[in-house]
């Protein structure tokens, strides 16, 4: 453990600004030596004058508390002398060292000069793939005992708990990652190098590196944590005549060893038949729809008869995911839990896209480069750590900083860099590892994505497979059109740009110049042609999507929202306006094809020399210039197809930011039906394709999913399972009946209506609120209201979009509170998990019907009008429902929650049609009352 002194310091304060009149009222320190914690200090502050009323109730510390204590200028001097020839360590260390700087500086002392280290920055580094570091999530997942927050003393104990587990984690290092860490740290925030220094020598004299580091490796200038492949199966356990029913009965049973390992398990016959009708579809090559709510245990009921019937025809399963939260449950829960209580072995694996996996070689690479992005530094020095315990090299392990994306983007696996002969690395390669687990699997866990990439590549990645089962199936149609469509913006052309630069930069074009020049190539003097078609084409291509951008905002005058869509047709080919920009496309295109002939001939100068004199870095940086050269010609095709080729089965439409940048400009198009695609494509050409979901059935029928996903010449099995909650007893349906109809009144005054309501039903249940909207400007503007409300103080209030912050981030604030309103749009609807106290209502705003002018919307409209069909009803009545079933959802997760939901759209009982919004969802008991009754109903709830 290192000899130096740590004293760890945390602040309460009256603000944050001291030199605007904000006070300390608690400081604390802990006194670390030797791996230990040697002393504490504590002291309550008088700031002189009053507590804010916020930070009183976030603190506990009150004016009371603080009246006989001590001003800060009485305690300077022994606040000096403890921190004196120590390192001075904060989580958040700017922070509590600056504010303590001022202080000092006020009251008359001199500054402090010692090093600091922040344990926020360090944990980052040290343990890259926790998913927060705040305080109390870094202590939550490290299991630091951390009660009683926002208490200097507390919070300096704790931090001082993590200083000597992130101390204890770096010695164990091997000594050539600290080395690589040691150089990186110069850019750090905290004065990490000098200690590191001292650690390496200690390793270095006491020979105690590479003791208890067997699982480690070391791989020229990387130490990597070893790692087995999964082995192919040899095993002939399960016989032909032997009865899936019996095996069945012997894992779902009263007895089962699941007892032990789930909380609460019992025997549920929804799961059973799941399981055994599965069975009958792989023995009876049929293809089955599976609509199972919440509760049933689907994900067990699936993987069960997969791994059996795997292991019996030893062949690999399919498991098809749409989100990553899915996929690493079954990898991390379910998987697990079946190992520990199967009577057999079985492997399971993951494949995900080659840009998930890290290049070894080309990080090695990144890691000499001169780069004083903080971020990219900070990112580098996680992984070098992650790399001593990954044994995947996936990016979504990793909890990387915002600016490290782009460093991956340059370090992730690609077939020409990772895959070459000459790569040191080629042996230890992340994605070679995980394609040959995934073949050796009987289970292969996978995306939408990958799954139909790999139809398009002829089965080349997934490999043949006849069984699969496709979980959260009902994103199946909406990834299937964005994988058969194009799409190009502006951001990505420029950054390609950039990263060439001119003969005159330091960019990529220059570097691949004096490779080529050192080998006296005759191609050397098409740099020049190069770099004038490269500065005319940027011209160009910010003349066209600034030009896009004007095109949009005069065809969509006086806008309400930010982001715009305009869906563009033939009427639009017949205007002076957009003969120019075609004009402009057909010079970019021409730009585009020069540009990539001339770079072919560099792209040849590689394969000539790939047994030459030609080192690894000059090597990368070649392949680097035909990626962009390969991105070119992509591009190309892309304005081609969106532009100057017309095909009545896609729509094509843009998207610009009215108030963003005049260039931020995307164009998409996709096909307005996949149903032949994945007819001919997919369901032709395996045995047995298992489709589930929560939510595939509208009216209690599977046919809207059928029609949708072109199953209707298959004759699908189909079983749809209710959710076995009580929800009669666990949830009432309240619909106020004074709430004005959407279509009577203006946006403003449903809004108020809106708000006023949702004031009154937080007020009354007294706990956390899902406000679910289909719009986000009107999710804005109840937000502003909301925040008005005085009556509402006390309560947290949270607007997707509103404020910085991802659906996860808001979700785990939302959670951290006991009275809290969170208002959500888009994928607020699906996908997040509620349960107990921490969701006391959910509230529907309106009906969720696309938007009619969006472009996809508008036109499988009029792609069903062509066909002989009623829109509404087989299209945006559907769809409505479905998404309707999928936010009630939100609501109960468990057999022990109970909650409230409201809608606030009265044509749920005003409409012929809202009858199946209401015969789509579990029977509760429905109350159509005016809101002042509806407010009795809430407080015999509560109290009940």
């Amino acid at each position: 453990m290192s000899r130096q002194r740590f004293v760890v310091v945390d602040i309460e304060t009256t603000g944050n600004a001291p030199r605007k009149g904000n006070k300390i009222i608690q400081i604390a320190a802990v006194v670390v030596e030797e791996g230990k914690i040697i002393d504490r200090y504590m002291s309550f502050v008088n700031p002189e004058h009053e507590i804010p009323v916020f930070i009183e109730q976030l603190t506990g510390i009150s004016n009371d508390l603080v009246k006989d204590a001590p001003t800060f200028a009485e305690i300077a001097e022994e606040i000096s002398s403890i921190i004196k020839d120590s390192y001075f360590v904060a989580h958040n260390v700017y922070f509590d060292f600056s504010f303590l700087q001022e202080e000092l500086k006020q009251a008359g002392f001199e500054q402090l000069t010692c090093p600091i280290l922040d344990t926020v920055e360090l944990s980052r580094v040290m343990f890259p793939t926790a998913n927060g570091y705040k305080l109390t999530e870094i202590c939550g997942e490290l299991n630091i005992e951390y009660v009683n927050p926002h208490r200097a003393d507390n919070d300096a104990e704790v931090t001082a708990s993590l200083l000597l587990r992130i101390l204890k984690k770096i010695e164990r290092l091997p000594s050539v990652t600290l080395q690589q860490l040691e150089r990186l740290s110069k850019s750090f925030i905290s004065d990490l190098d000098e200690l590191l220094s001292e650690i390496i020598s200690d390793k270095l004299i006491t020979l105690t590196d590479g003791k208890n580091n067997e699982q480690i490796e070391i791989c020229r200038k990387l130490a990597i944590k070893k790692k087995e492949d999964l082995k192919s199966d040899k095993e002939d356990i399960i016989q032909e005549d032997d009865d899936f029913s019996l095996f069945l009965d012997s894992i779902l049973n009263e007895n089962s060893k699941l007892k032990d390992a789930i909380p609460f398990f019992e025997v549920r016959n929804e799961q059973k038949r799941i399981a055994a009708e599965i069975m009958d579809s792989f023995l009876t090559y049929q293809h089955m729809l599976i609509e199972a709510g919440t509760g049933t245990g689907k994900t067990l009921a699936y993987l069960i008869p997969a791994i059996y019937y795997a292991k019996k025809i030893k062949k690999r399963i399919i498991i098809s995911t749409y989100t990553i939260n899915l996929q690493a449950q079954i990898m991390e829960k379910e998987i697990p839990l079946l190992k520990s209580i199967m009577p057999f072995s079985f492997e399971a694996a993951i494949l995900k896209g080659q840009k998930n996996y890290l290049c070894l070689h080309k990080f090695e690479q990144a890691l000499y480069e001169n780069n004083d992005n903080y971020d990219e530094i900070l990112t580098k020095a996680q992984i070098l750590i992650w790399l001593t315990e990954t044994e995947t090299g996936d990016i979504d392990e990793l909890n990387i900083p915002s600016g490290g994306k782009m460093l991956w983007d340059r370090i992730s696996y690609d077939s020409f860099v990772s895959n070459h002969k000459k790569n040191p690395y080629y042996e230890k390669c992340f994605y070679k590892h995980a394609r040959k687990n995934a073949e050796n699997a009987h289970i292969l866990i996978t995306n939408h994505a990958m799954l139909l990439a790999d139809l398009a590549r002829e089965g080349e990645i997934l490999k043949p497979y006849e069984q699969v089962i496709v979980d959260e199936a009902h994103h199946l149609e909406s990834v299937a059109s964005e994988h058969l469509g194009h799409r190009l913006n502006y951001v990505s052309m420029h950054l390609k740009l950039s990263r060439l630069g001119t003969m005159q930069s330091d960019g990529l074009l220059k570097q691949v110049y004096e490779i080529v020049r050192k080998r006296n190539e005759a191609s050397v003097t098409d740099f020049s042609k190069i770099e004038k078609i490269l500065s005319g084409y940027g011209e160009d291509s910010d003349l066209f999507f600034t030009s896009l951008h004007s095109y949009v905002l005069n065809k969509r005058k006086n806008p309400s929202m930010n982001r715009i869509t305009y869906r563009f047709s033939s009427s639009d080919y017949n205007n002076r306006t957009w003969d120019s920009l075609l004009e402009l496309i057909k010079r970019m295109i021409f730009s585009l094809i020069d540009l990539a002939r001339l770079m072919e001939k560099h792209k040849l100068l590689l394969e000539e020399n790939e047994h030459s004199t030609m080192n690894g870095k000059e090597r990368q940086l070649l392949i680097q210039y035909i990626d962009i050269q390969s991105f070119l010609l992509k591009f190309k095709q892309s304005l081609q197809y969106l532009f100057l080729e017309t095909d009545e089965r896609f729509v094509t439409w843009i998207e610009i930011e009215a108030k963003g940048a005049k260039n931020a400009v995307s164009v998409y198009t996709q096909p307005v039906s996949v149903t032949d695609f994945l007819a001919d494509s997919f369901f032709t050409h395996k045995k047995s394709v298992i489709l589930t979901s929560a939510t595939l059935t509208v009216n209690n029928s599977f046919q809207y999913f059928i029609e949708q996903l072109g199953l209707t010449d298959f004759y699908p099995k189909q079983l749809k399972l209710e959710s076995p909650f009580d929800y009669e007893r666990q949830v009432k349906l309240l619909v106020p009946s004074d709430m004005p109809s959407v279509s009577e009144v203006d946006t403003d005054e449903y809004v108020e209506a809106v708000t006023a309501n949702i004031s009154t039903i937080a007020q009354i249940t007294d706990g956390k609120l899902l406000v679910l909207f289909t719009a986000y400007d009107m999710l804005r503007k109840t937000y502003e209201l909301l925040k008005e409300d005085v009556t509402l103080d006390e309560f947290v209030i949270m607007g997707q979009g509103t404020s910085s912050g991802s659906r996860s981030k808001l979700m785990k604030t939302f959670k951290q509170f006991n009275k809290g309103i969170l208002l959500g749009t888009n994928s607020f609807w699906e996908g997040i998990d509620f349960q107990g106290e921490d969701l006391t209502a959910l509230i529907i705003v309106r009906l969720p019907f696309s938007a009619p002018d969006d472009p996809i919307v508008s036109a499988k409209c009029e792609y069903m009008k062509k066909n002989g069909q009623v829109p509404f009803l087989h299209y945006s009545l559907p769809e409505a429902i479905i998404r309707f079933k999928q936010g009630f959802g939100r609501l109960i997760r468990s057999r022990r929650d109970r909650g409230l939901l409201f809608v606030f759209d009265k044509r749920i009982i005003t409409t012929d049609y809202g009858k199946s919004f209401i015969q789509s969802v579990p029977k509760m008991d429905l109350q159509v009352k005016e809101m002042s009754e509806l407010t009795h109903i809430m407080e015999a709830w509560k109290d009940a």
